[in-house]
């Protein structure tokens, strides 16, 4: 039976591991984005696609393991589009600016209170939270709002940050193009 040590020294090895894929995985995601620029397609999200992974990658994975691993997976799929919507971002700023319009980016703020709709499914509200929570912000208030017609979830979200910071508005464009019929209700 091997010491705690001799585990950690292994665990330590195989973390160096997977950071070095990580990092591969994301320069992938790099040219994936920059493909994407260039042929003017900015959907990053892809939700089938991402399903289709889960299902491949979950097979012949023990399933006292399975929801462990996929959360995993779920997690670096997640890391990899907001890397590509900083990009994007960067690149096509005319995609913030046309989402901003109206609003004045100079003045720092306190919160942001956003309008968005989600499917409802499962995993569809805590994927916002955990996005929210990944660019280091933190949620003042979430409100449900009901149904739409067309059986969305309706959300309005006030977030602590401000506007006039680039990471923020990085965010805010992410929450855009992963959400329908989402604007910017106010600043504080």
């Amino acid at each position: 039976m091997r010491s705690l040590d001799e585990i950690r020294k292994e665990i330590d090895s195989i973390d160096e591991q997977i950071k070095q894929l990580l990092i591969r995985r994301l320069d992938c995601s790099t040219e994936v984005v920059q493909a994407k620029i260039r042929d003017n397609n900015y959907n990053i999200n892809r939700p089938e696609r991402e399903e289709a992974m889960l299902d491949r990658l979950g097979q012949n994975v023990v399933e006292e393991r399975k929801s462990g691993y996929l959360s995993v997976v779920r997690k670096i799929t997640e890391t990899s589009r907001m890397y590509q919507y900083g990009i994007l971002f960067d690149q096509v700023p005319e995609l913030f600016r046309k989402l901003s319009e109206g609003i004045d980016l100079s003045n720092a703020t306190k919160t942001i209170t956003v309008y968005l709709k989600r499917p409802d499914i499962p995993n569809a509200m805590s994927s916002i939270l955990s996005m929210i929570g990944d660019y280091g912000y933190d949620m003042k208030s979430l409100q449900f709002l009901g149904y739409s017609p067309e059986g969305k979830a309706e959300f309005q979200l006030t977030i602590r940050g401000d506007i006039s910071c680039t990471h923020m508005q990085k965010l805010l464009l992410q929450l855009s193009m992963e959400s329908e019929d989402f604007r910017i209700c106010e600043t504080e």
